[in-house]
């Protein structure tokens, strides 16, 4: 199956991702990723916890988990008193219409601000279920160190639009932290130490031609 043919699940745990159409930019100034993020806490944060998160110029990551099933259906039926569920893929075809609606909502006022026209996402984004540990793990590195993998920096906590900085700070955030906290066994040191030294494998990969 492919993995944009992948339904969503309640309690489950993804890898989602998208970029933007052909050589387009999905973000080009501060504004324009800050402006992503309040959508995103509107549309995606009532039906998934947020673990990590990364916001490139061209594309996005995401690591999640869908919420239970009863939270998913009271927020659907608050937005909708007379909403039912879709009949072909049921809860699934409802979470995957919110981040349509997400991408449309985003792309209606980049068009309005910057006087541009037409979509700006690629059609179906990609999504991933999460089970095994390690993959866990590396995923979550992979994330945070996106902007490093691709040139835009050398240390991932340089990059302003990142989930990291939840982890390193004791901020009110969004980012359901204590998630990954419990997956290092509690220990802050622990993650930012798996962080730093994922950061330093990516680094020196890059240094070797293997990027």
């Amino acid at each position: 199956m492919k993995n944009n043919q992948i339904i969503l699940e309640p309690e489950k745990i993804y890898h989602i991702y998208n970029r933007a159409n052909g050589s387009e930019k999905l973000f080009t100034n501060e504004n324009q990723y800050y402006e992503f993020l309040q959508k995103y806490a509107v549309y995606i944060h009532p039906i998934v916890d947020t673990m990590a998160y990364c916001l490139l110029p061209n594309h996005f990551h995401l690591l999640v988990k869908v919420k239970k099933e009863e939270e998913l259906l009271s927020f659907f039926k608050e937005q909708d008193p007379l909403y039912r569920l879709p009949e072909s893929l049921g809860l699934s075809g409802s979470l995957s219409r919110q981040f349509g609606r997400l991408f449309s909502s985003y792309t209606q006022w980049l068009n309005k601000k910057t006087d541009r026209k037409g979509s700006l996402f690629i059609p179906n984004f990609k999504r991933k279920p999460v089970e095994d540990p390690f993959y866990f793990t590396e995923l979550l590195g992979y994330i945070h160190t996106n902007p490093v993998k691709h040139g835009y920096i050398e240390d991932a906590m340089d990059w302003t639009f990142s989930s990291i900085h939840a982890y390193t700070s004791n901020l009110k955030s969004r980012v359901r932290t204590d998630i990954i906290l419990d997956f290092f066994g509690g220990s802050r040191e622990d993650l930012l130490d798996f962080h730093r030294n994922y950061n330093e494998k990516v680094v020196e990969m890059q240094g070797l031609g293997l990027e």
